[in-house]
Formats: structure tokens, C-alpha cells, sequence
């Protein structure tokens, strides 16, 4: 039997997950702290590709200039500027990512509990729905412990 409050309660199931619950179901596998870390640490990644990127664009476009002066350039002063640069360009992204991420999940974490909320009381119902049509009683391994 179809019941209106099972249909309505589906039906907002469905559109989170088909909205956003796309992306934000996924969050609900990880505690806080790991997912920031993960997402974090994909963007420090990124950014090491995009620092060296621009850092081979540099040197290609002062070519002329490297070439000219390969004998006179001090490459120890040159490469703690250039990981100078870099740690700075890592640091940055890193907190802009934290910050970034930490929010995402702050900003996900209650519907994804209206969600779970929602799914459990189907669940429910879809079980006393179960006992009403065999006339028995549904015993749940919930409370056994092995």
C-alpha cells in the first residue's frame, strides 16, 4: 500500500541525492579532519603542478637571458629563491584549501544528518509496513552482540 508520507519523504531523498547530495553524500564517508586533510593535500599537489608550470614558462621565456649568462648566474642564491617562492606558493594554497574545504563540510554536515535521518525513518516505516502485512513480529539484530 502506498502511504503519502512515505512518497514525500522519497521524493526529498531523491532530489538531495540527485542535487546535492552528489556531492555531499560522499563527505559523510570521512570524519572532518581527514577530509580536509585529503582535499588539502590534493591541492598542495596542484599547486607543486602549477608552481612548476609557471616556474618552466619563466625559464623558457628568459632563455636568452639564462644562456647569455650561464657562467656568471649563481644558482644556490637562485635556488633558494626559487624554493623560497615555492614554499610560500604551497603555504598559501594549503590554508586557502583548508579553509575552503573545512567550510564545505561544515556547510554539508546537516543535511547530510537530515538525510541519514530521513533514510532511517524509511526504513522504519518499511519495516512496520513488513510486520503489518505478515501479522508477526520482526525481530532486529540490532541489539544481538557476537
Amino acid at each position: 500500500m502506498v502511504r503519502e508520507e512515505n512518497v514525500k519523504m522519497m521524493s526529498r531523498v531523491a532530489i538531495y541525492e540527485k542535487n546535492d547530495g552528489k556531492k555531499e553524500i560522499p563527505m559523510n564517508s570521512f570524519y572532518k579532519g581527514d577530509y580536509v586533510r585529503l582535499y588539502a593535500l590534493k591541492s598542495v599537489i596542484n599547486a607543486t603542478i602549477a608552481f612548476v608550470l609557471i616556474a618552466a614558462i619563466v625559464v623558457v621565456y628568459r632563455l636568452d637571458y639564462i644562456l647569455a649568462n650561464v657562467l656568471k648566474i649563481d644558482y644556490k642564491q637562485w635556488a633558494l629563491y626559487i624554493g623560497g617562492a615555492y614554499a610560500i606558493w604551497v603555504i598559501i594554497y594549503w590554508l586557502i584549501a583548508f579553509v575552503i574545504y573545512s567550510a564545505r563540510y561544515e556547510k554539508a554536515r546537516p543535511n547530510i544528518i537530515i538525510y541519514n535521518h530521513h533514510l532511517k525513518k524509511l526504513r522504519e516505516m518499511a519495516e512496520t509496513e513488513i510486520v503489518k502485512t505478515k501479522g508477526g513480529v520482526v525481530i532486529s539484530d540490532d541489539f544481538i552482540d557476537f
